[in-house]
């Protein structure tokens, strides 16, 4: 055998690939390892083949990293080649690192060499992981620890040796000797004292081959004591701890602190060279680990250690001889790869390759974690299988090339195949061509419709399809994808799941005919809140679509496009709505009634079903309200009428005795012939109570003729201002007698009013008392006249008396009412001054309103709209 066909063989056998490129980057050779990696067949790469072809085939197999394979094979092509390149190459989806070295041939052309560090990395960095905890633990102790060299100089140290030893970390700089740090020790007082002088002798004589604990008092008086333990390689550790507090109870030392395990092997695999002579040339410590309990020496024969390791039992159970003979057949020449199992439970994965000068190496990988799944991936395979042949559903599973990998024996009955049909390495287009020639698959053209669709099925998504069989039985036939590009058929029956739908397909035509045809709009819930059921009327009535109250959607969807088509009414008013309505509305009111947009009046009432669920009835009770609201308004005004009536007679009754009283009183008085002097004062007191009488029934008979056939009459224009004036000179006595000031506003131009002075001025007068009335003594009374816009005129009367609130105004135009019994003691009258002005007001066309506040005085305005006013030239037109 030639040097070069040596080569050849050893490149072939390395377990690391490798790729030889001549001049012109045409391939020369590459090894198993490197095909094996790329996942190709050597057979379509020949000799010759270009390196661009080869990068390709690595970039598009994931082994040039991450990203778009063409710009990574491009990227490769472009490197230097004719330099030496070193690189570390993560695959694509980043499980393995590789170190891929790139060398420069002597005649032209390079080599590339891809070593798999993924291990070796992860070992690294656990390495450095363990380093760093270490000299934080270091850095934690409590105890101080210095690691001198063989020379003496200071290697590493911690915190608290310095602290311990009192030196600066300027002394402890620059790797100083131990007989230099000591010197500066001394230097800086450390060792004045007798005692000290004598530690500090001992500490320069000291043998540090061998292990010595000495202690030591410090200038500040603290004690420390110091051990010294040698190092293998000549060095020695010194650890320092403060027992100035357990100088006569010391403990054991603390325990030291490894500074690191030892030197991590540099590869993960175990590798034994044998020489020409099958002899041991040399080992690595991975492979003494990995072959523990095997002991192997340099100078070893492989007949020797075949024998050692048969007899202990190391290549398993069997003759012995006959293991011997086994082992010693193998044929080293060429390379072989096995996997076997050692008598400790580890697996390993042993690979062999012939060497040049016609020794060999063995390459041992720890391959135990890989056995136990696999060996669990049998279990469960053996598990699948009685779980498959257990299941009441027929199941076949398929490969990516569409053939049956396993199947149970229920598939081939459900499906109607003959036993034995379904089994591994049919085809799926077998099976459905057996079934259609069988007539399994039902009469013609149904039978081959259905042969096609499952010939020509996309079995990468899932699908579901029912089929009868010629019995009469239902089947659900399920296509499932697997993660592998396969897929799983599987065959259930469910006859008497579809005997009970068509039942309940024809229970619910039924009760949809029910619902449809029922005076009420009905729709049922489920527990979640989406439509089971629902009839149109129910729709209608909710304003909307019968499609936006289709059985799926929710209550809360429906919701919305009620509120969307303006059901709820303005937003203000929606949001009133929900806010009694959380996000569940079924849990709201049970029964409620609600005003649609039409006019309408709605009645719902919710109840809930045994389920969970919830049924809503939607009823029109728009006639029931309107009958409802006719029958409380007429309740309503004969309770009012009834009411006016018991007040009139309250108040009448005490209105017209009191004057009626004076009468009676000062007649008998008449009649007793009192003194002269007296019969005036007597006779006036008559008249005025009479008058007073008569007023009373004035205003009366004015409210009873207020809205009668004589409302239009006695129209005629009126100055409005000189009423106005001489209605506050009438009322200036009055007013002086309470206190209060009384004034009135009237610009000129006033346009006039074409109205029954009479009535006009018994409104003003009417408002003029009340606002005297009921102003306290030092206010004020102003009668203002205002022009309104086109031609309108507003009179308002504004005092400063004592008010009344806003809620109270609508009652004070009620007839015979006062707000308040205090008043009624306080402020006398009949309580029909402003219910006749209003009405006296009304029956001229005008308006009367109160704006008034407690407190801050009221403001009774009177408006003569441009209907009833005329301006000043029409006005003297009309006199003259």
């Amino acid at each position: 055998m030639t040097r070069e066909d040596a080569a050849l063989r050893a490149i072939e056998a390395l377990p690391h690939a490798m790729l030889v490129m001549d001049g012109a980057e045409r391939l020369v050779l590459a090894n198993a390892a490197l095909w094996g990696e790329a996942g190709a067949d050597p057979a379509r790469f020949p000799p010759g083949t270009s390196l661009r072809d080869i990068l390709r085939l690595f970039a598009f197999r994931g082994l040039l990293g991450a990203g778009d394979p063409a710009v990574l094979a491009e990227d490769a092509l472009a490197l230097d080649r004719s330099q030496f390149l070193l690189r570390h190459q993560r695959t694509a989806d980043g499980a393995r690192l590789s170190e891929v070295t790139s060398l420069p041939l002597p005649g032209g052309g390079f080599a590339i060499c891809s070593v798999d560090i993924t291990a070796l990395t992860r070992a690294e960095a656990a390495a450095r992981a363990r380093a760093s905890l270490l000299e934080r633990v270091l850095n934690a102790q409590r105890g101080g620890v210095a690691l001198f060299d063989p020379d003496h100089r200071l290697m590493l140290h911690n915190p608290a040796y310095r602290r311990h030893s009192g030196a600066t970390p300027e002394m402890l700089a620059g790797r100083p000797t131990l007989e230099d740090l000591v010197a500066q020790l001394d230097r800086a007082g450390e060792f004045r004292a007798t005692r000290a002088r004598a530690h500090l002798r001992d500490i320069l004589a000291a043998d540090r081959r061998q292990p010595r604990m000495s202690q030591r008092e410090r200038a500040d008086g603290s004690i420390m004591r110091f051990t010294s333990t040698p190092e293998p390689d000549g060095g020695f550790l010194l650890q320092s701890e403060e027992v100035t507090d357990l100088r006569r109870a010391e403990d054991d030392a603390r325990r030291r602190a490894a500074i690191l395990d030892g030197v991590l092997e540099a590869l993960p695999h175990g590798i034994c060279v044998w020489g020409p002579d099958q002899r041991v040339a040399l080992f690595n410590g991975a492979y003494t680990r990995l072959m523990e309990g095997a002991p192997l020496q340099v100078g070893d024969t492989l007949e020797d250690v075949i024998h050692r390791r048969a007899a202990a039992g190391e290549y398993g159970p069997g003759d012995v001889s006959a293991v011997i003979a086994r082992e010693k057949a193998r044929d080293l020449s060429r390379p072989q790869e096995r996997r076997r199992q050692r008598a400790n439970g580890t697996a390993l994965d042993i690979r062999t390759a012939p060497l040049p000068d016609g020794g060999h190496i063995s390459v041992v990988t720890d391959i135990t974690a890989l056995w136990q799944a696999e060996e669990e991936a049998r279990r469960r395979a053996s598990l699948l299988e009685t779980a498959m042949g257990s299941m009441r559903h027929g199941l076949v599973v398929y490969g990516p090339d569409r053939r049956v990998v396993a199947a149970n024996a229920l598939a081939s009955t459900l499906a109607g195949h003959e036993p034995g049909d379904i089994r591994p390495g049919r085809s799926l287009d077998e099976l459905v061509d057996s079934l259609h020639a069988s007539g399994r698959l039902g009469p013609e053209p149904l039978a081959a419709r259905l042969a096609g669709d499952a010939r020509d099925l996309d079995r990468s998504r899932p699908h579901r399809v029912r089929r009868t069989t010629p019995e009469g039985r239902v089947l659900e036939v399920s296509s499932d994808p697997t993660p592998e590009g396969g897929f799983i058929v599987t065959h259930v029956d469910i006859t008497a799941l579809a005997q009970a739908e068509a039942e309940a397909l024809s229970r619910a035509g039924i009760l949809q005919v029910m619902l449809d045809n029922t005076q009420h709009g009905i729709c049922l819930f489920d527990a979640q809140g989406h439509i089971v059921a629902v009839n149109a009327l129910a729709a209608r009535m909710c304003g909307l679509a019968p499609e936006q109250m289709a059985p799926g959607r929710h209550i809360l969807q429906v919701r919305d496009d009620q509120v969307a088509a303006g059901e709820f009414g303005p937003p203000e008013q929606v949001a009133r709505f929900i806010a009694i309505r959380p996000d569940d509305p079924w849990r709201g009111p049970e029964r409620y009634v609600r005003r649609r947009p039409d006019g309408s009046m709605l009645e719902i009432t919710t109840a809930p079903t045994p389920d969970g669920g919830f049924v809503r009835t939607y009823s029109d009770v728009t006639e029931d309200r309107r009958v409802r609201d006719e029958l409380e308004r007429a309740r309503a005004a004969a309770e009012a009428g009834s009411e006016a009536k018991s007040r009139f007679l309250a108040t009448m009754s005490h209105e017209l005795r009191t004057p009626l009283s004076a009468v009676i009183g000062y007649a008998e008085a008449l009649m007793g012939q009192p003194a002269p002097a007296q019969v005036a004062e007597f006779a006036d007191a008559v008249r005025q109570a009479g008058r007073q009488l008569l007023g009373l029934i004035d205003d009366i008979l004015d409210v009873a003729r207020a809205g009668g056939p004589d409302a239009a009459l006695g129209r005629a224009p009126v100055d409005v201002a000189a009423l106005a004036l001489a209605l506050a000179e009438a009322a200036q006595a009055e007013a002086d007698a309470a206190g209060v000031q009384l004034a009135v506003d009237a610009p000129p131009e006033l346009p006039a009013a074409r109205v029954d002075e009479r009535r006009l001025r018994r409104v003003l007068s009417a408002l003029l008392g009340n606002a005297v009335k009921f102003t306290p003594a030092e206010g004020s009374v102003r009668l203002v006249l205002r022009a309104s816009g086109a031609g309108g005129l507003d009179i308002a009367v504004v005092d400063t008396g004592i008010g009344m609130a806003p809620e109270d105004i609508p009652r004070a135009f009620e007839p015979f009412t006062q707000l308040d019994s205090s008043h009624a003691r306080h402020f006398p009258g009949s309580g029909l001054g402003l219910h006749l002005a209003r009405m006296l007001a009304e029956a001229m066309g005008a308006t009367l309103t109160l704006d008034s506040s407690p407190g801050a005085g009221t403001t009774a305005t009177l408006r003569l709209p441009p209907g009833i006013t005329t301006s000043v030239v029409q006005t003297t037109q009309e006199t003259t």
